[in-house]
């Protein structure tokens, strides 16, 4: 018997359709690679962008401090060891800052009592969320003590009546003093004397603002918590407005005038940047107190923190100045206060690529599940098929056989 091969007009259409799918699994592929390649390059693209150009925006504003005031008073509330007795805890605290003089600090705490008091009374003090921050304070003494009411009482009178002062931190005769200290031992710590430099307007006229920032600043500075890594990038930008060695090369000529030779050393546009550091310290001072913001200084881990240390300030007041001066210093602070990201062009480039990408990626995957859907779809009604069966022919022994199905 003898069989004729197959035309391939004879054969099934899946057998002439691989070679079009073998392709189109390579383009697939590539493409799948090239956007998972992509993906994360244009991520840390956006990340580095964020932090090199410091995108995140801490502006005040009314929603945003009740919400960060909120936060900052259930950090406060991480103080109590003992949750069964929150409120002779609460007690104990505010007396300490009362024996301690920081009426500041004390009336943080009893700002926070929502976050730090037993539900019941943590209740009464959060229900009324227009009150302001004077009839929080008077609901909350409610709580207090007998005793520790009456001398938070007579702290309050006596911090009235004698404010804590934000005067200048030197005048001219104490400037001369150090000025003279730096040329003699220049292996001594400059803070105070360049500070000192900006407060007689040496570098520049000084606002009350950042008098009371050069102030809030020379304090945190001689706290034994003032962190180094902040305290090393404050005095680089300092020293860069005002070059040490340009200085004592000045003030070193006989008869030379110290003051004179300060104004000539500085470099403005340096210069304008320590003005704006000490702006920010200002307004924390002036949100809080002089204490208030030098406790809040030694939260920071570099300069790049000061906006939110103020926002800080800002939205919390004294509840800021009571976590500052309690609280370890890891970071917990600093994350109560929540910015907003604002973009510029390389961002927007970066998170553009970033979306692409990761579209790709999901089409792909959808693309390959849909076409295994199909194939699957495709095998399982072939195989439930005969047509393909009747049109098999087998050629006879003779011209004049016939043709038959197999």
């Amino acid at each position: 018997m003898k069989h004729t091969p197959i035309s391939p007009a004879w054969r099934p259409m899946r057998a002439r359709r691989g070679g079009a799918r073998r392709s189109q699994g390579i383009l697939s592929g590539m493409a799948f690679n090239l956007c998972l390649f992509l993906l994360p390059i244009a991520a840390a693209t956006a990340l580095v962008v964020i932090a090199r150009d410091q995108l995140y925006a801490y502006e005040y504003s009314e929603s945003g401090a009740r919400a960060i005031a909120t936060r900052v008073a259930r950090l406060n509330g991480q103080l109590i060891q003992l949750d069964f007795d929150r409120q002779n805890q609460w007690d104990d605290l505010v007396a300490l800052e009362i024996q301690a003089n920081d009426a500041d600090a004390a009336r943080g705490f009893l700002l926070s009592g929502g976050g730090m008091l037993p539900r019941r009374s943590a209740n009464v003090l959060n229900g009324a969320r227009d009150a302001t921050d004077r009839e929080l304070e008077v609901a909350a003494m409610q709580f207090l003590n007998p005793g520790t009411r009456q001398r938070y009482q007579d702290l309050i009178a006596r911090d009235r009546q004698a404010p804590q002062s934000d005067a200048a931190i030197g005048d001219v005769q104490d400037f001369d003093l150090l000025a003279r200290a730096t040329l003699d031992a220049p292996e001594n710590d400059a803070l105070q004397f360049l500070l000192t430099g900006y407060a007689i307007g040496l570098g520049g006229d000084l606002s009350p603002r950042m008098q009371r920032g050069a102030a809030a600043l020379l304090d945190a500075s001689r706290r034994e918590d003032y962190p180094q890594d902040f305290g090393a990038e404050v005095i680089n930008m300092l020293s860069a407005s005002m070059p040490l060695d340009a200085y004592r090369e000045r003030a070193s000529v006989e008869d030379a005038d110290l003051r004179a030779a300060f104004q000539a050393s500085i470099v403005a546009a340096e210069a304008g940047r320590v003005r704006t550091l000490l702006d920010e310290i200002g307004a924390m001072s002036e949100a809080t107190s002089r204490r208030g913001a030098a406790a809040l200084i030694t939260h920071g881990r570099s300069l790049r923190d000061l906006p939110r240390l103020r926002l800080l300030a800002q939205a919390a007041g004294d509840r800021a100045a009571a976590a500052a001066k309690r609280l370890p210093r890891d970071g917990r602070l600093l994350q109560a206060a929540s910015g907003e990201l604002t973009m510029n062009q390389d961002l927007m480039s970066a998170l553009i690529v970033a979306a692409l990408a990761l579209a790709g990626l999901v089409l792909v995957v959808l693309g390959k599940l849909t076409q295994g859907a199909l194939q699957a779809w495709h095998s399982w009604r072939d195989e439930n098929d005969d047509s393909y069966a009747s049109e098999l022919v087998e050629l006879g022994g003779g011209p004049t056989s016939s043709w038959r199905p197999l």
